[in-house]
């Protein structure tokens, strides 16, 4: 019995020398933290030596708890999220007929707005994977500084016509999609790292400046035209990104990837990944539901329903204020891992049945016989999808996450560079996609079956989704497994 006993602590000894060697190893070398997403833990990243990990449950995400660099970091990308999505908005009201007026067609004014998401689209694959070679921080103010001296540039385009108008339209247009995706990837890679364990509720309270940015935007532009013209909302604008510039200059902090150095991670790798292809493909889809009706919706409301701009003005600023509501609340559901693939699958559906009712589609008002085609239809479908759209939006940055980690690759400032650009890349393709598509369907068809077709498209990839989620549902015991064999083999040779 004593000898049992002697063995017993002789064996407690070696352990608990063993984990203060791996507690020094961990405070003194360079191993990177243990690091979490969302509000998801499991058995095997619950105790972490030191305690360097903390339950999401406590954390939170709540400014008052938050340090100075987290606070630092969240205003800044929020005032430029505001500021940014205030400039792209303010557009609509008054270039297409602007442009006209000068000699460029319809199908050329289709294509100069066409050229900034296929640019945006390479700049943001090209920064996200070079993100820690370029610095994140400087990367961030110099794309705010391109992109508010374009808009100046562009402001002053009122004294040009004809062929020379539409020349500087597209080389100041993509020199701006540089300047935007610069500061878009640096802004989200910085979150990211900023908010590890908080990124869909981050993501989703940022979505309210987005809204603020989607609402103030168009009101500006077209109070500013009346004002002083074609130039003056461009010129306005442009100062405002400049002195964003600025304030962000000063504000935010030094960032890790200035330590960690050049750390080159290949894009290649990330496309095997299923669940990683599954998340850039619902970017693609929701970017493609957002954009579609920009070109088509408000002729349709305007010779259908005899609808005045002001109130098709505040028909998107219903759909705007809804989406910033609700997008927080969201994020802070889209931060627990089980409940996204509910969350993902029960927003297509719901976004799908808002697309249809949107026009509305022929199959309910011709064939089936539900509902009428009014005006208060409509009205309720921008609600549904603005209800809908942030319960697809929030959770993109961590199922590609969730999707890296699963894989084994490690935490680190290029990482969310990838994951950052790799996701506003294709939300440009969405961008780029859907008024293309929608244009040429409501010429050929009409709006409502323009609609019908991207609610289509919607449970076309709900299905996929949910199959993925199926398959990976099936694959998860045998990975657990795996994890609970290689522990046992661990503890076997320690004992």
């Amino acid at each position: 019995m004593k000898k049992a006993e002697n063995d017993d602590s002789e064996t407690s000894r070696l352990l608990d020398a063993q984990n203060g060697s791996r507690h020094v190893q961990l405070e003194t070398d360079s191993v990177p933290d243990v690091v979490t997403y969302g509000s998801v833990t499991d058995e095997h990243t619950e105790e972490v030596a030191n305690n360097t990990e903390t339950s999401t449950e406590e954390e939170g995400f709540s400014l008052r708890r938050a340090s100075k660099r987290q606070i630092l970091s969240f205003v800044s990308i929020a005032l430029l999220n505001f500021s940014g999505f205030c400039y792209y908005s303010v557009i609509a009201p008054f270039f297409p007929n602007e442009a006209i007026k000068r000699g460029v067609s319809q199908t050329v004014v289709g294509f100069i707005f066409g050229c900034f998401a296929v640019v945006n689209f390479f700049a943001n694959l090209v920064f996200g994977k070079y993100i820690t070679a370029i610095g994140s921080r400087f990367l961030l103010t110099s794309g705010v500084f391109v992109a508010g001296s374009c808009s100046v540039l562009f402001g002053l385009l009122e004294y040009t016509e004809g062929t020379t108008f539409m020349v500087f339209c597209f080389t100041i247009r993509s020199i701006e999609a540089l300047g935007v995706a610069g500061f878009q990837t640096a802004g989200t890679a910085i979150l990211t790292h900023a908010f590890p364990n908080k990124v869909a509720t981050v993501m989703g309270s940022l979505e309210i400046f987005t809204g603020l940015g989607l609402m103030a935007g168009p009101p500006i532009g077209g109070v500013l035209y009346d004002l002083g013209g074609f130039k003056t909302p461009f010129i306005t604008m442009g100062l405002l990104l400049l002195c964003c510039c600025v304030f962000v200059t000063v504000l935010i902090p030094p960032q890790p990837d200035e330590q960690e150095g050049k750390t080159d991670m290949p894009l290649l790798v990330f496309f095997k990944l299923p669940g990683f292809l599954i998340a850039c493909g619902l970017a693609v889809v929701v970017a493609c539901m957002l954009d579609y009706m920009d070109p088509v919706l408000q002729p349709y409301l305007i010779k259908e329903f005899n609808t005045s701009p002001v109130h098709i003005g505040l028909l998107f600023l219903l759909w705007a204020a809804v989406y910033a509501v609700l997008a927080p609340g969201w994020g802070w559901l889209a931060d627990k891992k089980k409940c996204v693939p509910v969350m993902v699958t029960l927003g297509m559906l719901v976004a799908a049945v808002g697309t249809l009712l949107l026009g509305p589609s022929p199959l309910l008002t011709d064939y089936l016989h539900i509902l009428p085609r009014k005006l208060w239809v409509n009205i309720i479908a921008l609600v549904v999808i603005a209800a809908s759209c942030g319960a697809l939006i929030t959770p993109i940055v961590n199922m590609m996450l969730w999707a890296a980690s699963d894989a084994g690759m490690e935490n680190n400032f290029a990482l969310y560079g990838v994951v950052s650009g790799v996701m506003n890349a294709f939300f440009s393709i969405g961008d780029l996609l859907g008024p293309l598509a929608s244009s040429a369907l409501a010429d050929r068809f009409g709006f409502p079956w323009s609609s019908t077709a991207f609610g289509g498209l919607v449970l076309f990839y709900m299905l996929i989704t949910m199959a993925f989620y199926i398959y990976d549902g099936c694959l998860t015991p045998t990975r657990d497994r795996r994890v609970v064999s290689t522990d046992g083999e661990r503890q076997t040779l320690l004992a």
